[in-house]
């Protein structure tokens, strides 16, 4: 057990510094290394309590109040990733649990020292206390992260962003699970207290690992997607990736141009953006082309994710609407005619919409009726000159 704690803390630590250094310093960002950082003091703290605390009660017993802290920062970070104004201070309260956990683990402890033995029922009190605790926090709010993550799927988040929110929900809901598990084996066979304990804890510091890994991998991917030219006087390389990208450019176009051709017609004449649930896996399944196709189609030959191009499908049936109804002299509603393009929520119509047209729909909206009126305005001016 000692290696895998060990192995956790230096994978975490390790983490953490490339985090650190790669990444932008955003609230999400910061919201991971809090994380990462929380996983390495725990697994520290485990690591010092097995080599230097002889007391065997303490060294299998009791739980380390820190991972209390694992279900509220995944929350917290997917809010940073969905909410357009998430404010972290707002959500000070959701530590509240953590620093009460805290207190309670260092006056347990400090009562110990003092006493120079294990007091066995102030021990049991501790870990009844803060096993539920745990297990309430680290149920709750991981829960809440995925049903987040799923509704804002198709507008709000990227892929890797959904995965990686998933992937570490469902690994602190495992652990959670376990404890659930640990208590039946317990009951089953109180005998082997102690094997079920190590084991548990040994599969417990194991999925750390795991979760260390996706924030790694997430780290690497993310720095990937965004890679841009660091230095603009190096001509000579610039040049070599513009060739490059042009031979893959063509290289896409022998491979893809006919089934692009294919699914782009489909999501046009079929309207198929207009479905606001629409996922890569639907759209494969109305297009008869293979997600993974799809996928490198958009991403490396059109160089667009899937929400973007599905999105830019949605604005352009909005503008159609908004002219159509300007041409008829009709009321607009922006919301209404949002829905009926396919977007799901107001906040992410006028995001994207921002993000495609480089206007808000009122200033858009603004323009078109200003060009109506000036061109309304030479249409009467042109019939007077030719009635004079």
């Amino acid at each position: 057990m000692q290696y895998i704690v060990i192995i956790g803390a230096f994978q975490a630590i390790v983490a953490l510094w490339l985090l650190q250094v790669r990444e932008k310093k955003a609230t999400s960002n910061y919201l991971f290394m809090f994380l990462l950082s929380a996983i390495a003091v725990h697994l520290i703290i485990k690591f010092v309590i097995f080599n230097f605390i002889p007391d065997e009660s303490i060294r299998q017993q009791m739980n380390t109040f820190i991972s209390i802290c694992y279900g509220p920062l995944i929350y917290l970070y997917t809010l940073s990733k969905t909410k357009k104004k998430f404010s972290l201070a707002k959500k000070w309260f959701l530590f509240i649990p953590l620093f009460v956990l805290m207190i309670a683990y260092f006056t347990v402890s400090c009562v110990f020292m003092v006493l120079n033995r294990v007091d066995q029922r102030l021990l049991d009190i501790y870990n009844n206390f803060s096993l539920y605790s745990i297990f309430t926090v680290n149920l709750y709010y991981p829960l809440k992260a995925i049903l987040i993550s799923n509704k804002n799927r198709i507008n709000n988040l990227e892929l890797s962003e959904y995965d990686v929110i998933t992937r570490i929900s469902y690994c602190i809901l495992f652990m959670e699970l376990m404890v659930v598990v640990s208590k039946v084996l317990l009951q089953i066979y109180p005998e082997h207290l102690q094997i079920i304990n190590v084991s548990m804890r040994c599969l417990a510091y194991f999925i750390l690992l795991i979760i260390c890994l996706l924030i790694i991998r997430k780290s690497f991917s993310t720095e990937v997607n965004h890679l841009e030219p660091i230095d603009s006087n190096l001509d000579h390389q610039i040049d070599i990736a513009k060739e490059s990208s042009v031979l893959n450019t063509i290289d896409y176009e022998v491979k893809f141009n006919d089934l692009w051709l294919k699914m782009d017609d489909s999501v046009q004449k079929e309207e198929l953006f207009r479905n606001c649930d629409l996922t890569l896996d639907e759209l494969a399944l109305k297009t008869s082309i293979n997600k993974y196709q799809i996928s490198e189609m958009l991403n490396g030959y059109k160089h667009k994710p899937f929400y973007r191009y599905i999105n830019e499908y949605r604005i352009e049936y909005f503008k159609k609407m908004v002219e159509k109804a300007i041409e008829k002299n009709e009321n607009i509603n922006f919301l209404s005619f949002a829905y009926e393009a396919g977007f799901k929520s107001k906040s992410s119509f006028n995001r994207y919409f921002k993000e495609i047209i480089g206007k808000t729909p009122s200033e858009y909206y603004k323009g078109l009726i200003k060009e109506h009126q000036k061109n309304s305005f030479e249409n009467i001016s042109e019939q007077k000159f030719e009635l004079s």
